[in-house]
């Protein structure tokens, strides 16, 4: 049988976990808890540095502690106050991962993710003679996390909320066990979904719309199938809304991806403004267009933009409103000015591009991939001071620094936010003096910042934006200067 601790936990791990320590000194991290709170935790895992916990009940609470508002969110068992009070009275639909942090106050969740950042950079950074000095550089360095939407003023009851939940406009849901849109569990188990308040309207409407059809082409397969034949399986689902405001529309149709081994797609019929594409990930992975366009429309910050099926990286769990945020975050982390020229890598379809080119003179944007760089292209003509660019990202630079082009500022937004050296001692040759970098791996930042130092730019602010409630992570705009 597993040991019972009781143990008051003191500050917030990199996994989002809360964590304390035993009598002997090990660290204790422990899930669906938060710092400042003493808890009974069964341990589950143990080594000789650390220990993993189980919560499973509160001796005290946090004044952050909140009431998770999805039936989905938290841990498979039931968890009681010291008043014998249950937590979680939807534990048996609970398990999903896809929210760590429900439970906490938001503002909470903002100053926890800052520390994380903070901490990070002290220790893999180390820009300071000791630990204290370090500390206080990368406190000096990091800003306070800037959450969605605006905090709601008290004087203008109109002005718009944070926006903790209805963001996400993209999702991947697994089928391949129940046919039924599943998300990853805790415990590897899958967990069936009916409802995600982290979607965006639009999104909640294509999972409404798609959940309905779905079920109609199951009973219709159930009752026509052959003794001999075998159901068509889909393994994953990956949904994609239009835009960023009001309804799924002709401009702005929403995508459904279906993704299978099987030979034969379903039939659908979905009434809703949707493009469907039947992808078959056998051994040679085809992508069939069953419904629409091959291209579609998005509609960003009042901007209609054409793009392709999100594919591989692109069909992460992303949302248009990041586009949004991040380009009006790296225009003031910038400060980008109207005479100025802007050279935008890793550009995408161009989202970022399109609203930064009402911020400065001109501007460049570089994709590597096929099918965003396509987008880009077609996206970009409309604009008369931008320029799309596509190919390996340091050989085309090389060829704008053959061009002669002149930049003053440059907005990178690496895939997995890896960090080459050689990149920036390009743009150092190119007379740059002004970058900012879009991560969400701090601690790959902090390690490459040596490197950085000796290709001529050091770190000069680190603006955290959250993208990701109710998650520990963050999204970085990090601003190099150039010595």
């Amino acid at each position: 049988m597993n040991s019972i601790l009781t143990i008051e936990l003191t500050h917030v791990a990199e996994t989002g976990e809360a964590v304390g320590r035993d009598e002997d000194g090990r660290a204790v991290f422990v899930a669906d808890a938060i710092p400042g709170e003493t808890v009974e935790v069964e341990i589950t895992h143990e080594s000789n540095r650390l220990q993993r916990g189980t919560l499973r009940r509160i001796v005290k609470t946090s004044q952050d502690r909140v009431e998770a508002p999805c039936p989905h969110f938290g841990l498979r068992h039931p968890v009681t106050t010291a008043e014998g009070r249950l937590l979680n009275s939807s534990w048996r639909r609970a398990g999903c991962s896809g929210c760590l942090w429900q439970h906490i106050d938001y503002e909470r969740q903002l100053s926890m993710k800052r520390e994380i950042i903070v901490r990070i950079l002290a220790r893999e950074a180390n820009p300071g003679g000791t630990r204290k000095q370090s500390r206080q550089i990368a406190e000096d360095l990091v800003a306070d996390v800037i959450a969605l939407g605006a905090n709601a003023d008290e004087q203008s009851p109109a002005a718009p909320a944070v926006l903790d939940f209805g963001f996400l406009t993209q999702m991947r849901f697994d089928m391949a066990q129940s046919q039924q849109l599943s998300l990853a569990g805790r415990d590897r188990e899958p967990v069936a979904i009916d409802t995600c308040l982290l979607h965006h309207p639009q999104l909640a409407e294509l999972f409404a719309g798609f959940r309905n059809d779905w079920d109609e082409v199951e009973s219709a397969e159930e009752d026509e199938l052959a003794p001999q034949s075998e159901p068509i399986t889909v393994q994953r689902v990956t949904l994609a809304a239009g835009g960023t405001s009001g309804s799924l529309s002709e401009s702005a149709k929403g995508v459904l991806i279906l993704h299978s081994e099987s030979d034969d797609p379903p039939t659908l019929e979905l009434d809703l403004p949707v493009n469907v594409f039947f992808l078959h990930e056998a051994n040679d992975p085809t992508l069939e267009l069953l419904v629409g366009d091959w291209s579609y429309g998005l509609q960003v910050e009042g901007h209609q933009l054409t793009a392709f099926p999100p594919l591989g990286d692109a069909a992460r769990d992303r949302h248009l409103l990041a586009d949004e945020v991040l380009s009006s975050v790296a225009a003031e982390v910038l400060e980008l000015k109207t005479f100025e020229h802007l050279l935008d890598l890793w550009a995408g379809i161009g989202a970022r591009a399109t609203v930064l080119s009402e911020r400065v003179a001109t501007i460049v944007a570089v994709e590597e991939a096929e099918l965003p760089a396509a987008a880009l292209r077609v996206n970009l003509e409309r604009l008369e001071n931008a320029d799309a660019w596509h190919g390996e990202m340091l050989p085309t630079i090389r060829k704008l620094r053959r061009g002669q082009y002149h930049f003053d500022a440059a907005l990178l937004a690496p895939p997995g936010g890896h960090i080459e050296p050689e990149l920036f001692s390009l743009l150092t040759r190119m007379r740059i003096r002004r970058c900012a970098l879009i991560t969400e791996e701090p601690g790959r930042l902090a390690r490459a910042l040596a490197a950085l130092e000796e290709e001529g730019y050091r770190l000069a602010a680190v603006q955290p934006v959250d993208l990701q409630p109710h998650q520990p992570g963050s999204t970085l705009v990090a601003r190099f200067d150039r010595k």
